[in-house]
């Protein structure tokens, strides 16, 4: 069972659109510059959303370790 799995409602509780619209607007760009090019935000405004909702979910979204973010399986569930 994958952490998406057992997501609970208290985790779901103080997600919020905008953090949702982040998180796709990195799948879809690819990274966290681009998306905030999109959006109007600037990139640390972006990792700060991201990473807040990741926060709040208990897993990351994204691995980090490369150049271009990468979805995590959890991630990829997501979606």
């Amino acid at each position: 069972m994958s952490k998406i799995d057992t997501i609970t409602v208290a985790q779901l509780d103080g997600i919020t659109l905008d953090q949702l619209r982040t998180f796709l607007g990195v799948v879809d760009t690819g990274s966290f510059s681009a998306a905030g090019r999109r959006l109007g935000r600037v990139q640390s405004a972006v990792s700060h959303s991201v990473a807040t909702l990741e926060g709040q979910l208990g897993f990351p979204l994204f691995d980090r370790s490369g150049r271009i973010p990468t979805l995590t399986a959890e991630g990829t569930a997501m979606l």
